[in-house]
């Protein structure tokens, strides 16, 4: 089997061989199915799936005396050496048991048929009981009906006592196409540098930075509307989160002097990195894991001019503020405030950590996602040096780090390519920051991950099947990442992926499992 067949088949659990009731859920799991809102005795298990790493995914669907609740759901991760943790609830506190159905199934097909107004099917109609609790935990039949004419996958739930229809929904994914010329990555990567590009200009167009853009093509647009709403982003500007609309989908003529242009970039690179993250083999059939849901991001976002972006592991939203240059105007911007939803996504308490090393890996590997991300950027014309140097464009209005002229025509937020040791790091004067943890800077520490992992995806390269070994084992590894997790940690979840991915016979070993440990202890990370 490949390597990318051998990451699938270890993400997959057939559910017929999962425990069917929490209760015989493995005892840990079934302990923490306590804390949700609903009792543990209405959670059913659906789904177990391993992921690479050790990471048991337990998904458990809510039912009351044998009828699913609508939209009631449980999972846990059992992540390895820590115990299970409940990392979604959507169950439903006090949810009665239903009056029988009034309504025949056969009798809810005709009525959902009648009101759907299809014309023709390619399929069969099928009809199955359900509780709708924000509808006063009413009894309904949820009907599906493959259309053929109009070509729709339409949900009609028929009250199962007055025969009412509650709610009808297209649940076909059908996905449209947009145009636009945006950054790939930024202005400054395109041109070889910052020169006559120092200055935002007050967000007004100029000759060059008009002609610095590329054509883009806007994938995943979900069909039946015409904004940026589509299946892995849905991109909003300004504090009042206006939509980005036009007919047609074409938005050529958009320049950066039209707030339009940064919610295009923040649609556009955020679906590029999702399809990257599955063309890794990290599968959307799968339920990958990876932020693999439609990532709600803001560009102008704050209400006042202030150079900051965040992702908000409360909210699940990417707010691009408009200080300077317009964040979102740097694709660099855009993917590392990515790569902490994709933290969020792959291991929810590690977001909520705190401390210097929990800190400093979240921003270095974010750091490293934009870095990895530059370097698949339209055409493939980026060098290691636009590469390794992050937020290129952004950061020409602030500072350098270092300063412009030890790294060629460049002004640097941060780099992947920081010699020190994390030990060194820590003496580094450009690291102190008093407010800090232990008085450090997280991002400046964070350096040392991201160039290890960078140092690492340069001298292991790509994998038979043409993909970066260390792009997929930094992904399959965050999915056991904690809130307490230590450079140690991460380091040996790397070399487990490994292991997990990338098996050396029957030795036991990762295939590259001693070029990682030894820049892992060349950095200081691994004791």
């Amino acid at each position: 089997m490949g390597v990318r067949g051998a990451a699938a088949a270890a993400v997959v659990a057939l559910l017929g061989l999962v425990p069917a009731t929490a209760s015989s859920a493995p005892p840990g799991v079934a302990t923490e199915l306590r804390e949700a809102r609903a009792p543990a005795a209405e959670l059913r298990q659906t789904d177990a799936v391993a992921l690479p790493g050790g990471v048991v995914v337990y998904r458990f669907r809510q039912e009351v005396s044998g009828v699913p609740v609508i939209g009631g759901e449980a999972v846990v991760n059992d992540a390895r050496g820590a115990p299970p943790a409940l990392a979604l609830d959507k169950t439903w506190p006090g949810v009665e048991t239903p009056p029988s159905a009034r309504i025949a199934r056969r009798a809810a097909i005709a009525i959902g048929s009648r009101s759907s107004g299809v014309r023709l099917l390619r399929g069969r109609i099928s009809a199955s009981l359900m509780i709708a609790p924000a509808n006063r935990e009413a009894l309904v039949w949820r009907v599906a009906i493959p259309s053929d004419r109009p070509l729709a996958d339409l949900e009609v739930l028929v009250d199962a006592g007055s025969g009412e229809v509650v709610r009808t929904r297209d649940l076909l994914r059908d996905f449209r196409k947009g145009h636009a010329q945006l950054y790939d990555p930024n202005p400054v990567v395109e041109h070889g540098g910052f020169r006559r590009l120092r200055s935002d200009y007050g967000d007004r167009d100029t000759r060059l930075l008009t002609r610095l853009r590329v054509p883009a093509v806007l994938r995943h647009i979900e069909n039946g509307q015409r904004c940026l709403r589509g299946r892995w982003v849905h991109a909003e500007r300004g504090p009042n989160r206006k939509e980005t609309c036009k007919r047609g989908l074409r938005w050529n003529g958009v320049t950066r002097s039209d707030n339009r242009f940064e919610a295009l970039m923040a649609y556009y690179h955020i679906d590029r990195a999702q399809r990257y993250i599955q063309s890794l083999g990290f599968s959307d059939a799968t339920q990958n894991g990876i932020n693999d849901r439609s990532q709600v991001a803001i560009a102008d976002a704050l209400t006042f001019p202030r150079d900051n972006s965040f992702y908000s592991p409360t909210t699940r939203k990417i707010e691009y503020g408009f200080g300077g240059v317009d964040d979102a105007e740097d694709a660099d911007v855009i993917l590392h405030e990515y790569g902490h939803a994709m933290q969020d996504s792959e291991a929810p308490t590690f977001m909520f950590g705190t401390g210097l090393q929990p800190g400093s890996l979240a921003e270095g590997s974010a750091d490293y996602w934009a870095a990895a991300m530059s370097s698949r950027s339209l055409g493939g014309g980026t060098s290691n040096q636009d590469d390794v140097c992050i937020f290129d464009w952004d950061a020409t209005s602030y500072f350098s780090f270092p300063p412009a002229g030890e790294f060629g025509d460049r002004y640097c937020g941060r780099r992947a390519d920081y010699p020190k040791t994390v030990t060194q790091a820590k003496q580094d004067p450009a690291c102190q920051f008093p407010d800090g943890p232990q008085g450090l800077d997280i991002h400046c520490i964070g350096m040392v991950w991201s160039s290890a992992l960078w140092d690492l995806r340069t001298t292991i390269g790509d994998d038979p099947g043409g993909e970066s070994v260390i792009d997929r084992d930094l992904l399959a590894s965050q999915f056991t990442y904690t809130a307490s997790e230590s450079f140690a940690d991460a380091a040996n979840a790397l070399i487990t992926a490994d292991r997990d991915l990338y098996p050396d016979g029957g030795t036991g070993q990762g295939q590259h499992e001693a070029a990682i440990s030894a820049e892992m202890h060349a950095r200081k990370l691994l004791p």
